[in-house]
């Protein structure tokens, strides 16, 4: 029983050691720029400093809704420090400011206070500060970076001749697929809006729907006779764009998410869906009817 005594005062020791060590890592604090921040988690190691690249992530919260997530647009911004100066808040950025405050693996949360001229920048009238969630999950010398960068570059490389070396059996691909359409051999389906669609391959991953950043290859082409307008897959590099945001034309923000990740889809966009009466000239003409072969890499 004594045994047992000790072993409970014990286990408190040490639930009250690691409450007070929490407490402490959550204590308010200010940056240089006089922004407030905490600590979220605090690793030990040497913290952020001029002419470190930095890799990280953040998320933009107003109250607890997110208003932008860096991850929409890059898996990892990876960013060179300058040198850190005292200038007016009103100039100064909240999450590089913090990002000196912090060292590999570190988590941080940071506040910004929003005056009126701010708000109807980025069309929150009534929010009254923005919170940044910042991920500091890497700091590399610039010898590091630089290997970093020359094997994605190399990745790049391959990626992009795998992607171009599927472009004569993706153009005879497309060009059975219109011809199917114009005769009506194509089983198609259709949506209340009018975008008519064939799944070609039904992915097992994740759906896509709004709010959700998805990566795509694409072949782009006019229905009325079958001329190629833009595409990814000859330029090696695939497409990402958060669904639903009106970043695309309407048939895509529609039609994309009617897709899982890992499926290939043609979809037949009429112009009110895409570029309208007006096309978007030299490249597609006035009131262009328009055709996709899409194939959904990602969806996160």
């Amino acid at each position: 029983m004594k045994n047992l005594n000790l072993l409970v005062i014990a286990i408190s020791v040490i639930s009250m050691l690691q409450s007070c060590k929490d407490m402490g890592a959550a204590t308010m604090k200010k940056t240089l720029n006089e922004f407030d921040y905490k600590m979220i988690k605090d690793n030990e190691g040497p913290l952020a400093k001029e002419g470190d690249y930095v890799y990280f992530r953040y998320t933009v919260k107003s109250k607890d809704s997110i208003v932008f997530t860096s991850m929409q647009q890059v898996p990892m911004i990876k960013f060179k420090l300058p040198k850190q100066v005292k200038i007016e808040q009103k100039n100064a950025m909240p999450i590089s400011d913090v990002i000196y405050a912090m060292s590999k693996g570190d988590s941080a949360i940071v506040y910004q206070k929003l005056d009126a001229a701010t708000k109807a920048s980025i069309g929150l009238p009534n929010a009254e500060e923005l919170t940044f969630e910042v991920y500091l999950d890497d700091i590399k010398d610039e010898a590091a970076y630089n290997l970093d960068k020359e094997a994605e570059t190399k990745m790049a490389q391959a990626k992009a001749e795998a992607a171009q070396a599927q472009m004569p059996a993706l153009i005879e691909k497309v060009k059975m697929n219109l011809a199917d359409y114009k005769s009506g051999k194509a089983k198609l389906q259709k949506t209340n809006s009018g975008i008519k669609y064939i799944i070609h391959e039904e992915g097992t991953g994740a759906q896509a729907e709004a709010g959700k950043t998805v990566s795509v290859n694409y072949y782009g082409a006019l229905i009325s006779n079958g001329e190629r307008f833009d595409d990814s897959f000859s330029r090696g590099e695939e497409f990402s764009f958060p669904l639903g945001a009106g970043q695309v034309i309407k048939g895509w923000d529609e039609g994309i998410a009617l897709m899982k990740e890992g499926s290939k889809a043609t979809f037949f966009i009429p112009y009110q869906l895409a570029y309208g009466e007006a096309g978007s000239p030299p490249v597609i003409p006035t009131k262009a009817d328009l055709m996709f072969y899409v194939e959904m890499n990602k969806v996160k």
